[in-house]
């Protein structure tokens, strides 16, 4: 995994949720199922995410991205922005990336 910080925010990259080829493609729930695991891996709680996403095409990828809440280890609460690329390859549709952003 490679972690990038941003003036302004933290980025991760990520490509571990897959979804196989012959289920259509649920590009918002694999977004919130990747960014709720990468959050719950550095100690954030309380994840909520959006409930509606915003999903655009680009570059033969859906792009999907919202706000969301999280509490951190200390247990204070902060407001983001995440966004999400969902690249099918090899007939499998996967998570190529999750950022967030203050």
């Amino acid at each position: 995994m490679t972690v990038l910080v941003i003036a302004g925010g933290t980025a991760i990259v990520a490509g571990v949720v897959a979804a196989p080829a012959s289920a259509p493609i649920d590009a918002d729930a694999l977004c919130r199922d990747a960014a709720t695991a990468r959050l719950e891996q550095r100690g954030h709680t309380d994840v909520e995410i959006a409930t509606s996403l915003e999903q655009a095409e680009a570059d033969g990828a859906q792009r999907v991205s919202g706000t969301l809440t999280f509490v951190d280890e200390s247990g204070a609460t902060h407001h983001a922005l995440v966004r999400c690329v969902v690249r099918t390859d090899g007939g499998r549709a996967r998570v190529a990336s999750v950022r967030f952003f203050d």
